[in-house]
């Protein structure tokens, strides 16, 4: 104990002690009414020397001297209030087997323990509120730090912030009505999460924190638009449990994902009814390397299945996934495939005898496609006849397609190929045993080829970042969700109707691109570039025809699109002959042939239109 006694400590023991003896000798001049002096009050004498030594003792029980007045707190005060009022009943108990209390008023002994904890503890304080506020005036190379919501958060945060000396906390904003006009440690709580850029600009505010336990994403996209316009970033606090290793430094704040924009509210699914199914079983999953067959294999792995076979046609993607999964109890057996190859598909699934089949492999880029018809329709249509084929001839139990919303009035070519794929599975259930299920939903955040990527890469670039049109709109969902309804699928009764994924409200694109360029802090730097609409968009997308009859299931977020007009055996015909023409490269025969089989498909009056937008551009 006595080793770490620095001359630092020293001097505060001597405080603390100079500050007994002062308690002890103020209380007799009160008790004697201070003047003229009584001959009852002296200065010093073998009773003080007593006090200032078993005081002084009761101290270093205390351990009150480990602590820094730094970052004196509620808790050293109360280690102070216990030193006094122990201290005092050991002097009490002391001069009372001594002399019976002689000479030593009662009130002497009530008042000292009161102007002790007072002599030492506004000393502490003061010091602390000094330091406090020269910190905060003199530290300008600190981040200015608006918090947005009051509450055990911003109070751990702000507390945290003063001792590690990593922000300056300049307000507090909520719109919650019981907090206006108050003050949390000190910091003034005001209404106007709308209004935050004004706030910014008035305090010169580097960092907006959102301090709101479990913000909802309609918060955070208030915040983010209010600083779209601003050069401020944002960061999310997390939650209590966790702000003493992650609020040392605002740097290690966690940022705002597009996920958290998103905010889609977390379900809860019949995952054992989906374990019951695929445990034990044989499971293949087509185009096993991308982002939507990949995150299904990685949920796949979790559920017991006999065996997972992931084929691709990528061979990087496919080592990258069989090298993630292999490490784990779930066998994996990785193979590199064509899905149009079909020897090569049926010797696959002779050898692994599939029970259930996800079949994930497409091409899906809107724009690329329109200038790779006969590839596209070879991969997306014969693709898929071929694996809906192979099911059949091998009794696979069920066989799960991965559809889309662009197959919903197709103006593209992937979205025509598509909704030949759910037609030519829809077709197929009444003719087998296996039972085809289709899911359509819309875009998933992150895939490769999609628009976050993209802005992610432009936004780290400096910009500008590139949009179509302001008034474009896509539905969104995470890829952890769709894989999790994808394989609620399995359990769902479809009653050979397709299953669309309720995706909630469509996102403008044009809002998702300024909300991640507020996210960095860079909106002043970083523009919004317009480009027009390309080959094959829409403006809007469509999760189900207008003549499908929507229902709800028995699974939250998946709903049935029941369809009245069920394809005939001229189908097969039909893209037998689109078959032909595709090999062989006769691409309007090929066009005229889909627009034939898709009667909604509008990609001759698009192609028009991008000729003529191409010509005025030219001109």
């Amino acid at each position: 104990m006595f080793k770490q006694l620095t001359p630092l400590r020293l001097a505060v023991i001597g405080h603390d002690l100079f500050m007994v003896w002062l308690a002890w000798v103020v209380s007799f001049l009160i008790r004697y009414s201070i003047w003229p002096l009584s001959p009852a009050v002296t200065w010093w004498s073998y009773e003080i020397a007593m006090v200032l030594v078993v005081q002084g003792l009761v101290c270093f029980y205390f351990d009150m001297y480990r602590g820094l007045w730094r970052f004196a707190s509620i808790p050293d005060l109360i280690n102070l209030m216990k030193s006094a009022v122990v201290g005092t009943l050991c002097i009490a108990a002391i001069f009372f087997l001594l002399n019976r209390l002689s000479g030593m008023p009662r009130s002497v002994i009530v008042m000292y323990p009161i102007l002790l904890v007072l002599f030492w503890g506004v000393p502490r304080i003061g010091y602390r509120l000094w330091k406090d506020k020269y910190f905060n005036l003199s530290q300008d190379s600190i981040p200015r730090v608006i918090l947005v919501g009051a509450g055990n958060i911003a109070d751990l945060f702000i507390r945290n912030a003063v001792t590690n000396r990593s922000c300056h906390v300049m307000t507090i904003v909520d719109d919650d009505n019981k907090y206006h006009g108050t003050q949390l440690r000190g910091i003034k709580i005001q209404r106007g999460v709308s209004q935050l850029t004004d706030l910014v600009t008035k305090y010169g505010v580097d960092l907006v924190v959102i301090t709101k336990q479990n913000p909802d994403a309609a918060l955070i996209r208030t915040v983010v638009d209010a600083l779209a316009e601003s050069n401020c970033q944002i960061r999310i606090a997390p939650d209590p449990d966790d702000y003493d290793s992650h609020l040392a430094n605002v740097n290690d704040l966690q940022p705002i994902t597009v996920e958290d924009l998103l905010g889609r509210e977390k379900v809860e699914l019949e995952w054992q009814q989906v374990a019951d199914f695929v445990r034990n079983k044989s499971v293949l999953v087509t185009g096993g390397g991308g982002s939507i067959g990949a995150e299904l294999c990685r949920q796949l792995a979790r559920f017991g299945v006999s065996q997972l076979t992931i084929v691709d046609h990528s061979e990087f993607n496919l080592y990258a996934i069989d090298n993630e999964l292999n490490s784990g109890p779930t066998l994996i057996n990785a193979r590199l495939g064509d899905v149009t190859n079909q020897a090569q598909l049926y010797y696959l699934f002779k050898q692994v005898k599939p029970d259930v089949v996800f079949h994930a492999a497409a091409y899906k880029h809107v724009p690329l496609l329109e200038s790779h018809l006969c590839e596209a329709y070879l991969n997306n249509v014969i693709g898929t006849q071929t694996v809906v084929d192979c099911c059949h001839q091998f009794q696979v139990a069920k066989m799960v397609l991965i559809s889309t919303d662009k197959a919903v009035n197709p103006h593209s070519v992937m979205g025509a190929t598509k909704r030949l794929a759910e037609k030519y599975c829809q077709y197929m259930n009444t003719q087998s045993n296996t039972d085809y299920v289709t899911v359509r939903f819309g875009n998933v955040l992150g895939s490769a080829g999609s628009v976050v990527p993209l802005f992610k890469k432009q936004i780290e670039q400096g910009g500008p970042v590139t949009v179509t049109d302001g008034r474009m709109e896509r539905y969104f969902m995470t890829i952890e969700e769709a894989c999790q309804l994808i394989l609620q699928a399995l359990v769902v009764d479809h009653d050979d109707g397709i299953l669309v994924l309720d995706m909630g409200q469509p996102i403008k694109i044009e809002s998702l691109a300024k909300r991640m360029i507020a996210l960095t802090g860079k909106s002043r730097e970083i523009k919004i570039e317009y480009t027009g609409l390309r080959r094959g968009e829409k403006l809007f997308e469509e999760l189900h025809y207008a003549n499908e009859e929507l229902t709800a299931t028995a699974v939250d977020k998946i709903n049935l699109a029941k369809h009245n007009n069920v394809p005939t055996g001229r189908l097969i015909e039909h893209i037998n002959h689109g078959r032909s023409a595709a090999v062989n490269y006769r691409h309007r025969e090929l066009k005229q042939l889909l627009q034939k089989m898709i009667r909604d498909f509008k990609g001759n009056q698009l192609n028009v239109i991008s000729k003529e937008q191409t010509s005025k551009k030219n001109n």
